[in-house]
């Protein structure tokens, strides 16, 4: 092999180098959509959010590739999140599985958001990595920590 190979983008409809950064985006928000499908069965009182959530990463997933129109997120806003790392130890060491769960949900959308990022730097793909989109990761990592948190105190 003289060069490296790439792969087809959905998004780009082009050959795109496997060190773009799209591919990663897609198997972080995968990554992040499964914690959370693992949250609904170890957080049952919170499961119906926890699916909203879901619903608006694979509508945004759509919107990324297809341009249809991504979910409203403003379910997000009305939840109670948390900024800081106070308990993170705290809650590292603990031995409540929902806590941890949450708080890997947590760290998880921090790599969704970096990825996100970086991508929207990228000609052709800035339209569909919008701010506004950012900012329901931002909610959300919020609302999983605040959550990691409050599991970990029951």
């Amino acid at each position: 092999m003289i060069e490296f190979p790439k792969f087809q983008c959905m998004v780009s409809r082009n050959e795109e180098d496997y060190d773009s950064g799209i591919q990663m985006y897609f198997m972080k928000e995968y990554d992040l959509a499964e914690l959370l499908n693992r949250l609904m069965k170890v957080d049952e009182p919170r499961m119906e959010e926890y699916k909203k959530m879901v619903e608006f990463i694979k509508s945004l997933e759509n919107y990324i590739i297809t341009g249809e129109k991504a979910a409203d997120f403003s379910f997000l806003e009305k939840m109670e999140g948390e900024r800081g790392w106070a308990n993170d130890y705290k809650i590292l060491s603990s031995e409540n599985r929902a806590a941890h769960v949450a708080f890997r949900a947590c760290r998880k959308t921090i790599e969704v958001m970096y990825y996100y990022r970086l991508v929207s730097r990228k000609e052709g793909f800035s339209g569909r990595f919008n701010a506004e989109n950012f900012r329901a990761f931002l909610l959300m990592r919020d609302i999983l920590y605040k959550r990691s948190s409050d599991l970990l105190k029951n």
